[in-house]
C-alpha cells in the first residue's frame, strides 16, 4: 500500500462525497470558533470502502512506529469506528477511553486492558484536547502514549499542543494541504471563499 496514493485517494473522496464542506456561511466548531471549512467524516465513514481506506492509510502511517502497540479509541464519535476497523483488518488489540465515566455498569474511564504502548486514533483534531485527555488517563493507569494518528488537522497549534505533551502526531494532511491539493477541483465559488477568508478561522 503506497502512502501517497492512499492520501490522494482520501483527499479526492472527501471532496467527492461532500465530507469536505466549503461554505460562505461559516460553521461553528466545537471550540466555539468559526470556520468556512468543515470536515464531516460521519457519512463518509459509514461507507465500508471509505472506512477501509482510512483504516489502511492509518496502518501505513503507523509503519513509522517501531515498537509494538495497541490502539486507543478516544471519546469522539468516529474514533471507535476507525479503531474497530483497524483492529479487525490488522489484528490489533485496543482500549476505549472516555472523558467522563458511564453512569452505569463499572463506571470506568478506560475499557480494555493496557498491554503495550497505546497509539491514539481519531478522525481529526482542531486543538488536540480530546487526544491529550485520553493520553493523560492512559498514562495515569501506567500506560505509555507516544503517538496519535488522525486524518486531518485545522492548524499547527493542535500538533504543537500534542507535542508539548510528548505525543507525536501522524496525519494524512493539514486542511491547508487538502485545499492546495484540490486547487484544480474546487468550484469557482469554493475558490472564492478560500481566497477571501483565512483557511482556518475567521
Amino acid at each position: 500500500m503506497n502512502l501517497d496514493n492512499l492520501k490522494s485517494e482520501y483527499i479526492a473522496n472527501i471532496y467527492k462525497t461532500k465530507a469536505l464542506l466549503i461554505k460562505e456561511q461559516p460553521f461553528t466548531l466545537q471550540s466555539g470558533k468559526k470556520s468556512h471549512i468543515y470536515l464531516n467524516h460521519r457519512n463518509f465513514l459509514s461507507h465500508h470502502s471509505y472506512l477501509s481506506l482510512i483504516a489502511k492509510t492509518y496502518y501505513v502511517l503507523a509503519e513509522n512506529i517501531k515498537t509494538d502497540y495497541m490502539l486507543g479509541a478516544v471519546d469522539s464519535i468516529m474514533s471507535p469506528i476507525i479503531v474497530g476497523a483497524m483492529s479487525t483488518l490488522f489484528n490489533k488489540d485496543y482500549i476505549v477511553t472516555r472523558r467522563t465515566p458511564l453512569t452505569h455498569g463499572t463506571q470506568e474511564y478506560i475499557y480494555g486492558e493496557i498491554k503495550t504502548n497505546v497509539v491514539l486514533i481519531d478522525d481529526m483534531t482542531s486543538t488536540g484536547d480530546t487526544l491529550i485527555d485520553a493520553a493523560e488517563k492512559i498514562r495515569g493507569r501506567g500506560g505509555v502514549v507516544k503517538y496519535a494518528i488522525i486524518s486531518a488537522y485545522r492548524e499547527n497549534t493542535a500538533i504543537e499542543n500534542l507535542l508539548k505533551k510528548d505525543i507525536q502526531t501522524l496525519s494524512i494532511a493539514s486542511f491547508a494541504y487538502v485545499i492546495k491539493s484540490l486547487e484544480q477541483t474546487l468550484s469557482p465559488q469554493e475558490k472564492a471563499i478560500v481566497t477571501q477568508y483565512p483557511i482556518i478561522f475567521d
